[in-house]
């Protein structure tokens, strides 16, 4: 490789370098506000757990949403990013998702993607997708993108159509790890007994309170796990993009030392050839 090729190939990759290192500060600049935005999702979602726990123990009579059945149909809300260079964010989650429904049938789940990644996953693969269109999961994440999805949803569980509501997404564990997570929307399940400080007072029945409440929780259990899987994926990509500059720097380095080599190499030679006609 000759001198003007090294400077050329050096150039380029330090062009890389900044373009790799800005995406990094980009990055690291979102985790913070997406670590509040989760923060205040899981405290609210919390809540109103405990609201629906306690309407649940003071039902009437049995309930279709806190009723434990035998799963015949499932539905998977699949929470994915728009972008890629997220390192092995999608990897890992669509692997875990692949794992999840080797065993199913066709007629046996159905699944609502929620980003462009997602989306073109499912359709590559010719999954028993519900939406029928992109819905692009946005940086500024709001309920208005999916809430009329949130009570379609409930109502098909209500009716029978399906058994079990599934979100799959990334957990955000902390900077450098990620996890796949599953969790069960519906039906309600509750393992954690809560102790209650006051009882709660309602105006209304409490199958009214459930009935009410269970769509305000469809919605939050769908926004927790985008802010949660948002900030694996500024997490995944900020380190991502720290690996890929440290990278371009390393080879510009070691570019460094060959055009130098090869410009002292050249350099002796030309010295060579002084030498060798002055001595002729």
């Amino acid at each position: 490789m000759g001198l003007k090729e090294i400077k050329i190939r050096m150039q380029a990759i330090k062009k890389t370098a900044s373009i790799t290192q800005a995406m990094h500060n980009i990055a690291l600049s979102k985790i913070k506000r997406s670590q509040e935005l989760l923060s205040n999702t899981q405290s609210f979602v919390n809540k109103l757990e405990d609201i629906l726990k306690y309407a649940s123990r003071n039902l009437e009579e049995p309930n279709r949403i806190v009723m434990k059945t035998e799963s015949n149909k499932k539905l998977f809300i699949l929470v994915t990013s728009d972008r890629g260079l997220a390192g092995s964010y999608h990897n890992q989650l669509f692997k875990a998702f692949l794992d999840e429904i080797k065993d199913l049938k066709p007629n046996e789940y159905r699944i609502f993607v929620l980003g462009k990644k997602g989306f073109y996953f499912a359709q590559k693969r010719n999954l028993p997708m519900i939406n029928a269109e992109v819905i692009f999961n946005r940086d500024d994440l709001s309920t208005t993108y999916f809430r009329h999805y949130a009570k379609i949803i409930k109502d098909a569980f209500m009716e029978a159509m399906i058994d079990e509501v599934i979100l799959f997404h990334n957990h955000f564990v902390n900077t450098g790890t990620q996890i796949v997570k599953k969790e069960t929307v519906l039906p309600l399940v509750f393992e954690t007994e809560t102790k209650y400080s006051e009882p709660y007072i309602y105006d209304t029945k409490p199958e009214i309170v459930l009935d009410q409440v269970t769509n305000i929780y469809i919605e939050s259990s769908i926004f927790k796990a985008l802010a949660d899987a948002k900030l694996s994926e500024h997490a995944s990509r900020m380190i991502a993009m720290k690996n890929a500059t440290d990278n371009a720097n390393e080879i510009v380095e070691r570019l460094h030392l060959m055009y130098h080599r090869a410009r002292q190499q050249e350099i002796t030679s030309e010295i060579i050839d002084v030498i060798n006609g002055s001595n002729v």
